[in-house]
């Protein structure tokens, strides 16, 4: 054989065992990194189901927070992948934690707590000038938002839990056209507290002197404040009334809610509601009774109710003249111009707290319209029972009751001195 084909013979078989050498490193590096593919794959997995883990454990503690407990375990039983057998299993604890929780309650037996605001003064230096309405009437019945801001924090840590006050009564399984008492099951400690809000109507007197103009729709989806700023500018606010502030409290503080409860709405009816025109045939009535609808409708889904007050709030409430044919005058109104778009309620809340003895046919009349819920103003706290009715008195958190009965507020809710707006003049 020639020297040149040997030659080529060599080189021939030497770069074959290149090539196959070449070859083998590429197939182990592919392997190599196919394997690596696979095991970050695996990881990410592995994060995603922690992620997901801690999710649904963060869902389910707030839902516990609120007393949700039925809610809390379907979220942690949602995916059953997510629970391991495994000692330490954080949802298997959390599922054990949330047993507990509910087996703890206990029956409340204590005084009946209902406290009521007005709307809040939100311009203290507008409220309390010498212009417009009185301001001694504002100083005497109206809380501002500093003082109520202040105020919930201070519930909270006295044990307070917000509860509806639609669950206090159910029908008698012995007879339905009666009621009765419901128990109330809170975890050791709590205390069911009603908070309702009068006269949420924006009335035109109030405009120039530093409170909401009305209650609107955000984009958010989320009932907000519409604020006129003493510059004259309209802003929209989450903190120009005791709603949107509760709201935002409750969110953030979920075990001041029992299942997500706010409070109670109470409303007249002779200028609108919720700062809406809507019983004064103005051309846009159609309109703006839709808009209260919708907020109405928002804040029902939320936690909140709707009381009737009376249609005109009119002094012969007050004054002793309230006749058989003003009483059904005034609340057939209120039923057909407020009812319609907020609701119909079970709950009566006296214009200026005026009292009724249980067989005044005035009073009856009020109970025949399905009004089984009376709610005057009194600081006995306990309930009575009338048969098909019950009649549960609430207490007036407002300048004047932290000026003359501050030792009864500071029992039972907070100390004065840490509340106080220091732009509220004294009260004389």
């Amino acid at each position: 054989m020639k020297k040149s084909m040997k030659t080529a013979i060599v080189v021939g078989l030497l770069a074959a065992v290149i090539a196959g050498g070449i070859m083998i490193a590429q197939q182990a590096e592919t392997a190599a990194a196919f394997a690596n593919a696979i095991e970050a794959d695996a990881a990410e997995a592995e994060r995603m189901q922690e992620k997901r883990k801690e999710d649904i454990l963060t869902q389910a503690d707030k839902l516990l927070q609120g007393y949700f407990y039925k809610e809390a375990i379907d979220v942690l039983k949602s995916d059953p992948t997510m629970i391991s057998t495994a000692t330490g299993d954080a949802i298997t604890l959390k599922l054990a934690e949330i047993e507990r929780a509910g087996a703890s309650l206990v029956k409340y037996e204590g005084p009946i707590q209902h406290i009521f605001f007005h709307s809040l003064i939100v311009y203290p230096k507008l409220a309390f000038d010498k212009k417009g309405h009185p301001a001694k009437g504002y100083n005497m019945w109206m809380a501002t938002v500093s003082e109520f801001k202040k105020m919930l924090p201070e519930l909270e840590k006295k044990g307070y839990v917000l509860y509806p006050l639609t669950e206090y009564i159910e029908p008698d399984p012995q007879n339905p056209k009666k009621v009765r008492l419901k128990d109330i099951y809170l975890p050791p400690g709590k205390i069911p507290l009603v908070i309702s809000i009068d006269d949420v109507n924006y009335y035109d007197y109030m405009k120039p002197d530093g409170f909401a103009n009305r209650l609107v729709m955000g984009d958010d989806g989320r009932v907000w404040t519409e604020v006129i700023t003493p510059e004259g500018e309209a802003t929209l606010t989450r903190d120009g009334d005791v709603m949107p502030i509760l709201d935002d409290y409750v969110d953030a503080h979920p075990g001041f809610s029992w299942r997500g409860a706010k409070g109670t709405i109470a409303l007249t009816g002779y200028q609108g509601a919720l700062g809406y025109r809507i019983t004064d045939r103005l051309p846009q009535e159609a309109e703006w009774q839709q808009t209260v609808k919708k907020i109405a409708d928002t804040m029902k889904a939320d936690g909140w109710n709707f009381a009737c007050h009376s249609y005109t709030h009119n002094s012969y409430f007050r004054d002793g003249s309230l006749t058989m044919k003003l009483i059904k005058y005034d609340t057939d109104r209120w039923i057909q111009k407020i009812e319609p778009f907020v609701g119909k309620t079970n709950i009566y809340i006296s214009p200026f707290g005026v009292h009724f003895k249980k067989d005044d046919p005035r009073y009856r009349y009020l109970i025949e319209q399905g009004f089984r819920i009376y709610c005057p103003v009194s600081n006995e706290r306990r309930i009575t029972v009338n048969s098909d009715n019950i009649v549960m008195p609430r207490v007036n958190i407002d300048g004047y009751s932290m000026s003359h009965r501050r030792s009864e507020l500071e029992k039972y809710y907070f100390d004065i001195a840490d509340v106080l707006d220091p732009m509220r003049p004294k009260l004389q």
